[in-house]
């Protein structure tokens, strides 16, 4: 299902790999950011103007990214390595969850890997099965929010609050258990909107047991999205970043500078980060660029640059933002592997 993608990969990206990256990374890396899912859960049609709007509803991307093409794609970008992930489906409203979800589990537990459940909005009882079914957490997103069209999506950008798409019974339950809850903050202002720092301070305080991990940063692909949101989130004990699809080095050093190492985890957003591109910053705002015009970036047959992956961009600017604030190999560590690796390992001793 990656094929095309996969057959991007030339000498010159190979030469990246080895000239930027082989040694700056460590031996395991835990990716903390993987949707997998396959074709046949999406359960509705898709129009164009959602296409636009998300760019996994691309039809070359909505057709699958599967436990294969993970294995696929992570030998032949990181030779060497050993590439690890925290797997998730696709929270969109497209999808069959219950398919998503027990695909996941399936996959975890075939590689004893680990998943994070995507539930409903308004879930009120916890599967029975969650531990055994190899979760580790909860991936609510936005997108599933109640609306009153299917189309009727602007309320993202205006009216949709963290807690229309994270029940208290999904709060309490990963409080109780100190679970991970993998946030894509809605909003426009992302984290310059006033209501998510006060939302995201409240489940600090009240949930001090959560591992709150924020999807994106906080969707702070530009600097003017976290040169003072992130004053406002530094104090909050139990929150985390991750970097998924994050391009920008000014962003990284400002997220490693003041939150420190051990507060972010290196993320991709595969299957989008496997496209050749990169998520630029322009005037304060931030657009996809790729190598093939897609609906939802800025791209067109007449240009004719050579561009590398998207997910190599992510690894360039943490790489940059290490060098700068000069992290030594622990550090690096931290944010590539271990980050990750512990918080599974304190939930795993606390649910057996």
């Amino acid at each position: 299902m990656i094929d095309s993608l996969l057959r991007n990969f030339d000498n010159e990206d190979l030469k990246i790999f080895n000239e930027e990256f082989s040694e700056f990374l460590p031996d395991s890396i835990f990716d903390s950011h993987v949707h997998l899912w396959k074709k046949n859960f999406i359960a509705n049609d898709i129009s164009e103007d959602r296409q636009k709007q998300n760019p996994f509803l691309d039809p070359e991307v909505i057709d699958g990214f599967t436990l294969e093409d993970f294995y696929n794609f992570s030998v032949k970008f990181f030779p060497g390595k050993k590439y690890m992930g925290l797997f998730f489906g696709l929270p969109l409203k497209e999808i069959d969850l219950d398919a998503v979800n027990s695909y996941i589990s399936g996959v975890c537990k075939e590689t004893n890997s680990h998943g994070l459940f995507i539930p409903e909005p308004s879930l009120k009882k916890i599967p029975d099965n969650f531990f055994k079914d190899k979760f580790v957490g909860f991936k609510p997103y936005p997108d599933l929010a109640d609306f009153e069209t299917p189309e009727d999506f602007s309320k993202l950008d205006i009216g949709v609050s963290i807690f229309d798409f994270i029940s208290k019974e999904v709060l309490e339950f990963s409080n109780e258990y100190g679970l991970i809850l993998l946030i894509h903050i809605p909003r426009k202002g992302r984290l310059n909107d006033k209501r998510n720092i006060e939302e995201l301070s409240t489940i600090g305080k009240k949930y001090k047991n959560i591992k709150v991990i924020l999807a994106h940063a906080g969707r702070s692909y530009c600097y003017e999205d976290i040169r003072n949101s992130i004053h406002y989130i530094k104090d909050i004990k139990n929150l985390y970043v991750d970097t998924a699809m994050i391009n920008n080095f000014s962003v990284n050093k400002t997220l490693v500078n003041i939150l420190g190492p051990e507060k972010i985890l290196f993320g991709t957003d595969s299957k989008i980060s496997l496209f050749k591109g990169k998520n630029v910053e322009i005037n304060n705002k931030h657009f996809f660029v790729t190598k093939e015009p897609k609906l939802w970036s800025l791209s067109s047959t007449d240009m004719n640059l050579d561009f590398t992956f998207c997910i190599y961009e992510i690894i360039r600017a943490i790489k940059l933002a290490s060098d700068e604030l000069n992290l030594n190999r622990e550090q690096i560590d931290h944010i590539f592997y271990s980050n990750l690796a512990q918080m599974i390992e304190d939930i795993s001793v606390k649910v057996k």
